[in-house]
């Protein structure tokens, strides 16, 4: 009799005591948030700025032919809508990669680059109203200490 209630208990035990799989929605991490600010995104490895036309892009420029968000504007109008989004955004270890892309039907005033200076900043281009919005999210930093972020955002037609 004992020993049929040892497997039993010691079944129990490990279902308390097991860590379980963590998945957390992406637009409530802190390391989210802030990489959502354009001011912090490129400090925490996103590339957010090289989608928003006027401002400094990254170590990768702005390409001609690349869909901007219009301005500054824009872009919040965009991250209001993902924050807004009645879907769990997760971002976790357990989804088996380090991004998790969404696009959303989100219209704001955009940009296709047609000119770009030699600093790769575009400073020519044609307006166009966005169809979508991808939002693409990953994990970044070093492996003893990983963040997750919002790497880019983009507008489609």
């Amino acid at each position: 009799m004992i020993f049929r209630s040892i497997p039993g208990l010691f079944a129990a035990l490990m279902a308390f005591t097991a860590a379980p799989a963590r998945s957390d929605p992406c637009l409530d991490m802190p390391s989210v948030l802030r990489s959502a600010d354009p001011a912090f995104n490129m400090a925490q490895g996103g590339r957010l700025t090289r989608h928003i036309f006027g401002a400094p892009p990254p170590h990768a420029a702005q390409d001609v032919g690349q869909p901007l968000f219009a301005d500054l504007w824009a872009w919040h109008a965009a991250w209001s809508a993902v924050s807004g989004y009645p879907g769990e955004l997760l971002c976790g270890d357990e989804l088996g990669g380090t991004q998790f892309g969404k696009t959303l039907n989100v219209k704001v005033p955009a940009r296709w680059c047609e000119k770009a200076d030699d600093k790769g900043r575009c400073i020519d281009a044609t307006p166009f109203t966005s169809a979508t919005v991808t939002y693409v999210f990953e994990r970044t930093g070093p492996p003893d200490a990983p963040a997750w972020i919002l790497g880019v955002a983009y507008p489609k037609p």
